[in-house]
């Protein structure tokens, strides 16, 4: 069954993201996979200080196991509140040795993951394993959606999704895997562009009438719209999007960058995880309809 993959460090950021994916799974009838990543072993040479001893390692995943048990407790004692008649999620959790993301892409292989929730972190999570450049490493590698929760973001539902796009490529396969989110909530999905100038109106009429045309809107969104954000920095005017507009969701791929890239051009979807003040679904660049579940 269709299942939310809940990445989580114990932290009370972490926590809140994780009783937020309750929520929304039991509204899109999706079970729920608790999982923590714990560090590997390091393995030294002889002649060097060993970090990590196999002892240290058990109590690694023990303690992981642990602190899973206690998490899926709680969240099936707040799934004990609904009525006999509502979807209960289930609920399953598994601990991994790290590296981080080869154990989210093993998991997104043998499961049927629609996407993984992470809850954002700054910089003074200092011991936080989902820390910002762990954060960073998922949304990068992650073979699959991610959904970015800030801290206290409340669930109320996707009434308004704003969809972020250069308007290089259609977002067919992305409206495509949406619709089978917003289904559940009558969802508005408003197409955003950011850029120096406004467009002609004779513009934004054609990119609207070109997303109408693809199969999946024209025959699931009838409440689709397009609204352009003048800014010269494309996270001001997604930023200013949020504070302004009752988006309950922002959407956006993820484009892979070269070194050079990544050294001198940070990437506009980093910079806005760690200050987006509202939940933030990103798509790997490689995304193609059908190579992930939603």
């Amino acid at each position: 069954m269709k299942t939310i993959l809940v990445l989580t460090d114990f932290t009370i950021k972490a926590d809140h993201a994780a009783h937020y994916a309750l929520k929304l799974a039991q509204k899109i009838k999706a079970n729920l996979l608790l999982c923590n990543v714990y560090p590997e072993v390091i393995m030294a040479p002889a002649s060097t200080h060993t970090f990590w001893t196999s002892n240290d390692t058990s109590n690694f995943e023990q303690d992981s196991i642990n602190d899973l048990a206690d998490l899926a407790a709680r969240l099936n004692k707040q799934l004990a509140k609904y009525n006999d008649d509502e979807f209960k999620p289930r609920i399953e959790f598994c601990s991994k040795a790290g590296p981080l993301t080869n154990a989210i892409n093993y998991l997104v292989a043998s499961r049927e993951i629609l996407f993984a929730v992470i809850a954002t972190h700054n910089g003074d999570d200092i011991l936080a394993f989902l820390n910002g450049n762990h954060a960073n490493e998922i949304i990068e590698n992650a073979n699959c959606p991610v959904l970015v929760l800030p801290y206290q973001s409340p669930f109320n539902g996707f009434n308004k999704i704003a969809f972020a796009t250069d308007l290089a490529h259609n977002g067919t396969d992305i409206l495509h895997s949406l619709y089978h989110i917003t289904k559940y909530f009558d969802s508005e999905v408003l197409i955003t562009h950011v850029g120096v100038a406004k467009l002609a109106k004779v513009t934004e009429d054609y990119i609207t009438r070109r997303f109408l045309r693809q199969e999946i809107a024209a025959t699931h969104y009838p409440k689709i719209q397009y609204q352009s954000v003048q800014n010269k920095s494309i996270t001001a005017g997604l930023q200013w999007l949020a504070e302004h507009s009752d988006i309950d969701l922002l959407v956006l791929v993820h484009h892979k960058r070269n070194f050079f890239q990544k050294i001198f051009e940070p990437s506009v979807t980093k910079k806005l995880a760690d200050h987006f003040a509202k939940p933030m679904l990103v798509f790997p660049s490689s995304y193609e309809r059908g190579s992930v579940p939603i």
